[in-house]
């Protein structure tokens, strides 16, 4: 047996509220046979809803002012007609199937559905709450010459085989230096380090990483600020030098 989308979430939703007739349950067992999922969901909610009920917000909720126009907008997204909005004749089954299905069982699938996305923000904000303010202008991407704190410095990599392509750079932080890599061309298993040389020539190790047949991507970590690094290093396990880069001195 299967069922819509819909009728499968509004009868999990239903019941993780205890909210299913005999029939209903019938039909959700039946669906679950087929279906193990359902079970799984069911339970995942409901665990949900009971850890959202033991720990609540301890702050009051955020008061927010309701718009005078929301639900003539609610009623436009939902794709209501004006016939219906100005409450036209139905008959007693339409009524019956919408006080059922439209407001009881809609309001058991919007509290399964807040047990997941209904987080409580700091003070008790819940999400949704901030849903219509404008978003904060992205950070401004920071610059500036080598060793400034924060900012991608791009490094050009001197690579030991021409089927070796590597690209990347470093990021300045108070804790160290960051070094961003992305390679091709090494397929051959490794493992391979990245190790940064600070200017008394001792290595600082940054990190290892496998070699494989698609583009490799990381970020690495060496306890070296910027201004003491001179040279990178990318090593094969038997130490042979597979890309370098000397850097610019840092201020």
């Amino acid at each position: 047996m299967s069922a819509s989308p819909d009728r499968r979430a509004e009868l999990i939703a239903a019941a993780v509220g205890d909210d299913l007739d005999d029939a209903e349950a019938a039909e959700l067992r039946e669906l679950a046979a087929a279906d193990p999922t359902i079970d799984t969901e069911i339970a995942e909610l409901r665990e949900m809803t009971d850890i959202l009920g033991r720990r609540g917000p301890t702050e009051p909720w955020l008061e927010s002012a309701t718009p005078p126009d929301l639900r003539e907008r609610i009623l436009v997204a939902t794709g209501r007609s004006p016939r219906e909005r100005s409450g036209s004749p139905q008959s007693g089954m339409q009524r019956f199937g919408m006080q059922r299905f439209g407001v009881q069982r809609r309001s058991a699938g919007l509290a399964a559905a807040a047990a997941i996305v209904g987080v409580v923000v700091g003070g008790g904000a819940v999400l949704g709450v901030d849903a219509y303010r404008q978003p904060a202008d992205p950070p401004t991407a920071i610059t500036g010459p080598p060793g400034t704190l924060g900012a991608y410095e791009e490094v050009a990599f001197t690579t030991s085989a021409p089927s070796v392509d590597v690209e990347g750079g470093l990021v300045a932080h108070t804790w160290g230096t960051e070094t961003v890599l992305e390679m091709e061309g090494i397929s051959d298993r490794g493992p391979y380090e990245v190790v940064l040389v600070d200017r008394s020539g001792v290595e600082r190790p940054s990190g290892t990483f496998l070699g494989s047949d698609i583009t490799i991507e990381c970020r690495m970590n060496a306890a070296v600020l910027r201004q003491d690094v001179t040279d990178i290093e990318i090593r094969s396990a038997g130490g042979e030098i597979l890309a370098s880069a000397q850097l610019p001195t840092a201020s």
